[in-house]
């Protein structure tokens, strides 16, 4: 059976909002933001205008420029239909910068990538209130909390204002989301991402998970998902013919019984537990699984819950595992098409 985590591990957890953005990912962001482009020399700049004086004075005779040039804020992003849909990373009010987000390069879908938020405003405007961020997907209509209250006790390290924010999440789906800043439950400011899908996607690993046999001899289940996180039961899995497997195949329109295993905080846990899927190509989540709370700790886990799961197509879908309405983890996997 695996052992109890110690103090010293449970003290040496990132401080973070969330617990998987580490130090490291927030100071690559960091980085990023601050990050400002190099000086060309003269020559390369020289070299570069009469480059796009040459265009522009090709584009006069065959078009109309008004038609050419898009607002930065509309290059990327486009919904089912094909139509361009705005983003941006700043909010303006009485044309005065409000904040400004820094992601990272490429925000992907289904895993966790980290933020920072420089805020204009005196750091007064935000003590003793609560930041949360919720996010609403275009394409599906989907809403939910990205980011929990969090409660503004001082400003960023460094700094007299909320200069660096910094927080993280992951999103379900791949597409247009738009993302709401609030400030004590209350509008302050949105912005908005074009969050890209994984190409191709690609099953998450498994990990073992030792535990004592009624032999008195240590043995290992077989998790897929995020180790130290959240994982279902998927081996070591006898066929039909007797063979001892390392992993049961998931077979479309097959139900089979799951056990979900959890790692993480009382506050992390706390909630209603579901599983929702959504097949590779397709942006429509469908409820797989669900129940009111993610059950007692067993066998070194924090929590652990049995289910019964079942999906219609072969393929490959990711599972979307949300507590409390809050997405907690996603694991992709290989549906098998039924023999």
């Amino acid at each position: 059976m695996k052992e109890p985590k110690q103090w010293e591990e449970a003290l040496s957890r990132s401080p973070f909002v969330n617990p998987r953005f580490t130090e490291q990912l927030r100071e690559k962001i960091v980085y990023r933001a601050n990050d400002k482009p190099k000086k060309k020399s003269y020559i390369a700049r020289l070299g570069a205008l009469s480059a796009i004086a040459a265009v522009l004075v090709y584009m006069l005779f065959v078009t109309d420029l008004s038609k050419l040039f898009t607002s930065p804020s509309q290059i990327v992003g486009t919904n089912g239909s094909g139509r361009v849909e705005e983003t941006r990373t700043e909010y303006r009010k009485n044309g005065q910068m409000i904040f400004q987000v820094f992601p990272e390069e490429n925000v992907v879908a289904g895993v966790m990538q980290g933020y920072v938020l420089h805020f204009t405003q005196p750091i007064d405007v935000f003590l003793g209130k609560n930041i949360s961020i919720e996010g609403y997907h275009a394409q599906s209509g989907k809403r939910l909390t990205v980011m929990s209250p969090v409660t503004i006790t001082e400003p960023s390290s460094g700094y007299e204002t909320l200069e660096r924010f910094t927080t993280g999440f992951s999103l379900p789906l791949g597409g247009t989301w738009t993302f709401e800043v609030k400030l004590n439950e209350q509008f302050y400011g949105d912005f908005i991402l074009a969050v890209q899908e994984p190409s191709p996607w690609i099953s998450t690993s498994t990990f073992n998970l030792p535990y004592t046999g009624n032999d008195g001899m240590p043995h290992n289940y077989v998790l897929a998902g995020e180790k130290d996180k959240v994982g279902f039961l998927v081996g070591p899995y006898q066929n039909e013919q007797g063979l001892i497997l390392d992993e049961q195949p998931i077979v479309a329109g097959k139900g089979n019984k799951y056990m979900w295993y959890f790692w993480g905080s009382k506050q992390e846990l706390t909630g209603s537990f579901n599983v929702m899927g959504v097949k590779e190509g397709t942006t429509q989540e469908i409820e797989v699984f669900s129940a009111r709370s993610v059950g007692s700790p067993l066998n070194g886990a924090d929590a652990v819950i049995p289910s019964s799961m079942v999906l219609p197509e072969a393929g490959m879908w990711r599972l979307n595992v949300y507590i409390q309405d809050k997405l907690f983890s996603s694991i992709t996997i290989q549906v098998e098409s039924a023999s």
